[in-house]
């Protein structure tokens, strides 16, 4: 027997925000909540088991976030984070490429703004 995938939705209590509201979609009944969204998903996982039976691993759950009125401050720190992730990569990538031509470390940290002891970090963890 393969893999059930089922999809859930959360979204957030509109009339209590603290609330997280599991719904699997497709069978009336099947709703849950949790105080937090890990709480939700934990609550939802235990709910799929027992709906439909199933052991964890013969199931795979599809999730959708309703974020409503949260959604657009989410979304840009999403991508806020991904800009700061690619910017750590390029930064990581000139103080090996300068230590890697004989610059100090001292002197890297002189040019880029950082601590020796940071730029001796970044070049021990590659």
């Amino acid at each position: 027997m393969g893999v059930k995938l089922v999809k859930v939705t959360i979204r957030r209590d509109p009339e209590d925000h603290s609330f997280w509201l599991v719904n699997v979609v497709g069978q009336p009944g099947a709703h849950t909540f949790g105080r937090s969204l890990a709480e939700a998903k934990r609550h939802a996982l235990e709910l799929v088991a027992l709906w439909f039976e199933l052991e964890p691993q013969q199931f795979e759950i599809d999730w959708a976030l309703r974020l409503g009125d949260i959604a657009r401050p989410v979304k840009e720190a999403k991508a806020a984070i991904a800009h700061v992730e690619e910017d750590r990569t390029r930064r990581d990538r000139a103080v090996r490429e300068l230590t890697e031509a004989g610059v100090s470390y001292r002197d890297v940290a002189e040019l880029l703004g950082l601590s020796h002891q940071r730029v001796a970090q970044i070049t021990k963890a590659s």
